[in-house]
């Protein structure tokens, strides 16, 4: 049996999240992160799965759910996010447009008409990181403006 982890991509710098996926590899476990979880989630042995009763807070409490019409969906989603993840140990993936996840994610949130905050609070991500994310974002489309850097990032095709 091998135990999956999913993070976010901002865990990367938590000194905690470090020392627990050291730990987990050391075991044989393997763990990925994400720029955005939906939601924190355990599924054991594909058969019954832990998901909090509030999705803003884990400290409030979690549901045990089992069958497979509950089940099944929840496994889907964690084997798109794996899919999709970067191995925690190696630096963030770029793709070819040379975005990291979370930048991606981070246009595309404030291209929802998020905030900063609201973003960063998506994210994991401080106001202060946000921020410089934007403004390195702005420096490689060469935009002087947030608004000039959404009509570049369309252009250039990164929303």
């Amino acid at each position: 049996m091998v135990i999956r982890s999913i993070f976010q991509d901002s865990f990367r710098n938590d000194p905690d999240t470090l020392r627990y996926a050291r730990w987990l590899a050391d075991l044989g476990g393997l763990t990925r992160t994400v720029p955005l979880l939906p939601m924190r989630l355990v599924i054991v042995d594909r058969s019954v799965a832990l998901v909090p009763t509030d999705p803003s807070d884990g400290r409030r409490g979690a549901l045990e759910l089992h069958g497979a019409a509950l089940i099944q969906p929840l496994c889907a989603l964690f084997d798109e996010l794996w899919r999709s993840g970067a191995d925690f140990g190696l630096p963030a993936v770029r793709d070819d447009r040379d975005l990291t996840g979370s930048e991606r994610a981070l246009l595309q949130l404030l291209g929802e008409g998020h905030t900063d905050e609201s973003a960063g609070r998506k994210l994991g991500l401080s106001l202060r990181t946000v921020r410089r994310m934007m403004q390195d974002l702005m420096n490689r489309l060469g935009a002087d403006s947030r608004f000039q850097a959404g009509a570049q990032a369309v252009r250039k095709d990164w929303l």
